[in-house]
């Protein structure tokens, strides 16, 4: 981990000895990592493609768990489509423009709504 300075403050080897938060955010940030090594060009800041997509994302995850892991992606560059439960729109409102909302009933008619979210970014 590095300071905002730019210095070097700890180093991991492993998840243990971490508070389950600490270990969260490794877990996102080796993913974060081997996904723009293998997306980004030599010398490059950012990845060629930069889409993540994730399906039932944050599911079972805590408001400060997702943030966690939404400022890491966010810290390499990438753009994130999150298939996730309502229950998380008011953590991601501010991480993203807007969301759309779809409701199946019965398995034969499907509704799609737009939630635009104002001042995105803005903490």
């Amino acid at each position: 981990e590095v300071d905002g300075a730019g210095e070097a403050r700890n180093y991991h080897d492993s998840s243990s000895g971490l508070s389950g938060g600490q270990a969260q955010k490794l877990v996102f940030f080796c993913l974060a990592a081997a996904l723009r090594y293998q997306l980004a060009p030599d010398g490059a800041d950012l990845p060629r493609y930069g889409t993540v997509i994730l399906d039932e994302a944050f599911d079972r995850a805590d408001s400060a768990y997702t943030r966690r892991a939404l400022d890491v992606f966010a810290q390499f560059g990438f753009h994130m489509v999150l298939a996730t439960p309502l229950k998380l729109l008011g953590t991601l409102e501010e991480y993203i423009g807007g969301a759309v909302t779809v409701s199946i009933r019965d398995r034969m008619h499907t509704e799609l709504s737009l939630i635009e979210f104002d001042d995105v970014g803005a903490t």
